[in-house]
């Protein structure tokens, strides 16, 4: 027997998701969907990513483009929960309505809803599409059309990255995965970049600022690949806001792997 657990989606598009038949779960639940990633099946479950429009018959400028996760019996297990089960889309979207009120970097939430069936769990994700946005890792590596960021260019998109990595923080949570991989950019008319973060099916809470610091500037560090120790230390200095570390600075700084020398 099909069940419902939890739905929420903006009100503002309930025509919208309606015509897209996204609103009637069970349907969406068996649905075959044109995947934008294949699924990944792993922890005993599966789970995939859909670009779709919800409006395909309106002209192409006013077109709407979301993302739909979709997963089954995908969870989330971790000694700080007590090992309880959770659904990876049901912790994103709890991360993300969490942060998004301190940070606008974090992608719109269109939908999401959970159900269970015949003793198995699912739930959806929808997000907004980032359509015309960069995606940080391919184009520090000469992977698109647009040419690789030149020194001035890539430390103005550090400035944002970093002021998005530090309102994370400072709302309490971490990201786990803050890489390259994970964040998209866009450069704005006045030179200055936004950025969206996505993937925040690890992120959590977790007290000390400094721990959340270290932890996710190590990361971005670490994984961001093709940029130097001058960009770390750019990126260090954006997003302690400072033109020179203070000792404490510094302190955490050297937890840091893949930090630089400063």
């Amino acid at each position: 027997m099909f069940k419902t657990i939890n739905k929420w989606f903006k009100i503002e598009l309930e025509a919208q998701l309606t015509e897209a038949g996204l609103l009637d779960i069970e349907s969406v639940s068996q649905r075959e969907f044109d995947w934008f990633e294949a699924p990944n099946r792993r922890r005993g479950g599966w789970s995939g990513v859909s670009r779709i429009v919800l409006n395909p018959d309106a002209p192409k400028a006013e077109q709407r483009a979301v993302f739909l996760k979709i997963q089954q019996n995908h969870f989330y297990i971790a000694p700080n929960t007590c090992f309880l089960k959770r659904l990876t889309f049901e912790r994103e979207f709890a991360a993300m309505q969490a942060i998004r009120p301190n940070c606008d970097a974090i992608p719109e939430v269109v939908m999401f809803t959970k159900w269970q069936e015949n003793g198995n769990q699912g739930s959806i994700l929808v997000t907004e599409a980032l359509d015309g946005w960069i995606p940080l890792r391919p184009w520090l590596l000469g992977d698109l059309e647009q040419p690789v960021p030149d020194k001035d260019t890539l430390h103005r998109a550090f400035d944002a990255i970093a002021k998005t990595a530090r309102e994370i923080n400072q709302a309490g949570w971490i990201h786990m995965c803050f890489s390259a991989k994970h964040i998209f950019v866009n450069e704005q008319a006045d030179g200055r970049f936004a950025v969206r973060v996505v993937d925040l099916e690890k992120t959590r809470k977790r007290i000390g600022l400094g721990r959340r610091t270290v932890k996710d500037c190590s990361h971005f560090m670490r994984h961001t690949l093709a940029i130097t120790e001058e960009d770390k230390a750019h990126f260090l200095k954006a997003y302690f806001q400072t033109d020179s570390f203070t000792p404490a600075q510094k302190a955490l700084i050297a937890k840091m792997r893949g930090a630089p020398e400063v």
